[in-house]
């Protein structure tokens, strides 16, 4: 393996995509040490002593158990729905000739067991309203010479003190957050994406290898470093040490591997395999480092790991149950799950970040409408919502108890053509409808005048890689008209006959409000649209990228430009819902994600922009900010630009 120097590759070819030594700017995320980039790999797995420990503790348990003393009794304590503990405690005595002896405890009744009689002399209950935090239940059967001495239940339970305990930085534990979400798909990570609630369980109970963080920086996660080779086609990482999933096992090298190698398999169809094609091959190298060789250079892996679709996963499951399971090493463990109404997700005492999350519980309630969402989190029902209607957003600002969050953002509205058939795949077609869009009225009428326009491209402003001399759209309706008469020719068509379509819509993210304003904008040109609206799920299940409906409103969280236009607009990717098809566009992608030059890489990007400005495969029509409402108990709330980040083990309850 070649020395590696930390990020010295890296920071040349992409400023954002390179390890940092983060800790001043994040200090409550543990970072690796200088040394392990000096030298890869270096240490070794650590488990002999965890072992003795561990050998110990089970042999005085067995001594303990087994010693000739009567056994001491054992308090039962179960959870009750007030989120109080019912303490009871069960005495059996044995009645053996000249002498009583407590065995355990347990249920009442008598049984026989050779030759004696056991018989339940007395049953004391008791009740107790304490709120604990239960830490541990131990099952222990333990065969000794004439007897069995059974621990049935062993519960070791911490009280929680009446006053709420607060964390170095003044963040006070405790409580439970309420969201109000549309819905719940998939509980798969590598397919989720089509389903706000899942987004959510997602990123609270699974661990991304990176992050983005609120500056745009990629973060260390459970992969704490990483370096690459002079050439960037070797890429290795060091897994954070002591992650442990919920079930138990610590997040290893193995886990890494595993992880994607599903993604990269064709049979997962995961929307990152299209993004990931040039991982040749994966390696656990050890059990806290793993390299990833790959097909040629490139230079954005580390960001892709950003990505939801790439939680890690762990190597020893059946994978058939991760679709009713939950297997993650996030902040958050899964609790009770009804996709019909609510999901409950409960804190993870050992999670490697220590001293997160600060809240119990995040509970999510399916509330598809976004009227009902609203009126939930003005009366307090619910205390967090995303992205409210933006003829909302007065109403709620007006409230004392409800703040409003807002951050400038890349994501996008648009509007998708099925290229790969008619009529859409008429370029002339599509150019109609570019140039016959006000931008302005459509952007004021969806999102009450606030964002940016886009240009048909998902490349944002603020990214590196945007093309500042790129002609701006704006609305042309002559131009429009000639390019409707030149396809109404190509199709045989009359001239002067317009055109008639249907859109397909949803109430989701102001996809409503933006179809009936575009309808009446491209009017003019003689393009007729007729609005189908859907309920948000049977939209993205049955209608979104369905041959049936080959004109329809999406939307995009924000992305950096290289996987932006890989997720979207890749011939061969899983979620190109405009179908588009391009061999120049997927070559100068797969030349710019390998190009160590930053002046020929943003060369590569100008000419991506060129051509989908030209093509028009989607009406990119505006960049909305993210927008976040919640109720003021809440602090350390922060819109987060990105895509469904949210970092809810950040957030406390400050009243």
């Amino acid at each position: 393996m070649p020395q590696l120097t930390h990020g010295a590759i890296l920071d040349k070819v992409y400023k954002q995509f390179t390890y940092r030594n983060t800790r001043n700017a994040y200090p409550e995320i543990p970072h690796v040490s200088q040394e392990w980039r000096q030298n890869l790999p270096k240490s070794k797995p650590k488990t002999k002593g965890l072992m003795f420990l561990v050998t110990s503790l089970a042999l005085v348990f067995i001594i303990a158990a087994c010693s000739s003393e009567p056994a001491a009794p054992v308090e039962i304590i179960k959870e009750v729905i007030r989120e109080v503990v019912v303490e009871k405690e069960v005495v059996k005595e044995v009645q053996v000739p000249g002498e009583t002896i407590v065995v355990s405890t347990g249920a009442a009744g008598s049984e026989e067991q050779a030759g004696e009689t056991i018989v339940v002399e007395k049953e004391v209950v008791k009740e107790v309203e304490v709120e604990v935090v239960v830490e541990k239940i131990v099952v222990k059967e333990v065969q000794v010479a004439g007897e069995t001495v059974v621990v049935e239940k062993i519960v070791i339970a911490t009280p929680v003190p009446a006053t709420p305990l607060v964390a170095s930085g003044g963040q006070k534990y405790g409580g439970t957050i309420k969201l109000g979400v549309v819905d719940f798909g998939t509980m798969d990570p590598a397919l989720m994406g089509l389903s706000e609630g899942s987004a959510y369980y997602s990123e609270l109970t699974y661990d991304n290898g990176t992050v983005m963080w609120f500056d745009g920086d990629i973060t260390p996660w459970a992969l704490e470093a990483w370096a690459s080779n002079d050439t960037l086609t070797q890429y290795t990482f060091k897994v954070r040490e002591g992650n442990r999933f919920h079930h138990g096992k610590e997040m290893k090298a193995e886990d890494i591997k595993f992880t994607f190698d599903r993604v990269l398999n064709p049979e997962t169809a995961s929307p990152l395999q299209g993004q990931l094609d040039f991982v040749e091959s994966i390696t656990a190298v050890d059990d806290y480092t793993v390299t990833f060789d790959l097909k040629g250079p490139n230079a954005f892996l580390p960001a892709l790991m950003t990505i939801y679709h790439a939680k890690i996963l762990p190597s020893d499951i059946d994978i058939t149950e991760i679709t009713s399971k939950e297997f993650g090493s996030g902040a958050f463990t899964l609790g009770e799950h009804n996709p019909a109404e609510r999901t409950v997700l409960e804190r993870d005492n050992n999670y490697w970040r220590k001293g997160y999350p600060f809240v119990d519980y995040v509970i999510m309630y399916y509330m598809p409408e976004m009227t009902s969402r609203v009126e939930a989190i003005k009366s307090g029902a619910i205390d967090f919502l995303f992205a409210p209607s933006f003829g909302a957003l007065d109403q709620l600002a007006d409230n004392p108890n409800v703040v409003i969050k807002e951050a400038a953002s890349a994501g996008v509205r648009v509007v998708d053509f099925h290229t790969d058939t008619e009529p859409y795949n008429n370029k002339d077609l599509r150019k109609a409808f570019q140039y016959a869009v006000d931008r302005d009225f459509v952007r004021e009428a969806g999102l009450f005048g606030r964002g940016s326009n886009a240009n048909d491209h998902p490349v944002g402003i603020n990214d590196e890689y945007y093309w500042d001399e790129q002609p701006i759209i704006k609305q042309d309706i002559p131009r429009a008209k000639a390019y409707l008469e030149s396809y109404l020719a190509s199709a045989g068509l009359p001239a002067g006959s317009g055109f008639d379509a249907e859109l397909h819509t949803s109430e989701f993210n102001q996809h409503l409000q933006i179809a009936l304003a575009l309808k009446e904008s491209v009017a003019a040109a003689g393009i007729n649209l007729t609005i189908t609206k859907h309920d948000a799920p049977t939209y993205w299940e049955e209608v979104w990228m369905n041959p049936c409906c080959p004109l329809v409103s999406s939307n995009w969280g924000a992305r950096p430009a290289n996987e932006a236009l890989a997720v979207q607009l890749k011939g061969d990717g899983v979620w190109n819902e405009s179908y588009y098809s391009n061999a120049r566009f997927d070559e100068l992608l797969e030349l710019a994600n390998g190009e160590p030059d930053l002046a020929k890489r943003k060369e590569y990007f100008r000419e991506i922009q060129e051509i989908l400005i030209e093509d028009v495969p989607v009406l990119y029509l505006m960049h909305p900010p993210v927008i976040l409402a919640h109720r003021s108990r809440l602090s350390d709330v922060k819109a987060h630009p990105g895509l469904s980040e949210t970092f809810i083990e950040n957030w406390w309850i400050s009243q």
